[in-house]
């Protein structure tokens, strides 16, 4: 199964409607999302809608991004509203409460608001590892993941049609999905590989998703 488990919408900062979203992922080919937006979770539960009015072979899988305190955390699984800017480990604690995962994302990025060491002290369950809008980190967080011993995720991090799927995941062959817990169960397993585009093509889908978001 190929996903795409960091995306966003028009419900938070993205240029396109979570029902473009979902139809765009079909047409290049992905068989799952999740659409994660920034505290909120609106986003996550019009895909979910929309899928099972139209009967489309799309797996929605809940999500949410949470601006924490110390960092962006990615919620998979679940979709819990929380309050901006709580601290890291109350927002870990509430998505494990929820039934969901949470995932250190960007979290080394130069530009963007990652955790950064606490992903060494915290209870996350994944480390994001690639994502589509980061060209420079300053760590090698492959390497950290695999010293921490946690699953890797990679995203694209979308924020326009163009990026989508840009990096997205997919299941090792003798994985049977059937649902979203099936997906999360894959990521805790280690049983995910990653498919990404080259950087410069990353940076030319960034910029003309930048074009989208601001006319």
């Amino acid at each position: 199964m190929k996903f795409d488990p960091h995306t966003h919408t028009n419900c938070s900062d993205g240029a396109n409607s979570p029902e473009q979203i979902i139809d765009h992922a079909g047409k290049i080919g992905l068989e799952g999302i999740a659409i994660t937006d920034h505290d909120e979770v609106e986003g996550s539960r019009t895909a979910e809608k929309y899928v099972k009015e139209k009967g489309l072979d799309i797996m929605v899988i809940p999500g949410v991004e949470v601006s924490s305190a110390e960092g962006h955390i990615l919620c998979l699984g679940s979709a819990p509203r929380m309050e901006i800017g709580l601290a890291a480990e109350d927002v870990i604690e509430r998505i494990h409460q929820s039934g969901g995962i949470a995932i250190a994302v960007h979290p080394y990025d130069s530009f963007r608001g990652g955790v950064g060491d606490l992903v060494y002290k915290l209870d996350f369950d994944a480390v994001e590892i690639y994502n589509g809008h980061t060209i420079m980190s300053g760590r090698n967080i492959n390497k950290i993941a695999d010293e921490l011993g946690l699953p890797k995720t990679g995203g694209s991090d979308a924020h326009s049609l163009r990026e989508l799927g840009n990096i997205h995941m997919f299941t090792d062959d003798e994985v049977t999905i059937n649902s979203a817990d099936d997906v999360i169960d894959a990521i805790l397993n280690k049983k995910t590989d990653f498919i990404a585009k080259t950087s410069v093509e990353r940076i030319l889908d960034y910029g003309a998703g930048f074009v989208d978001r601001i006319v």
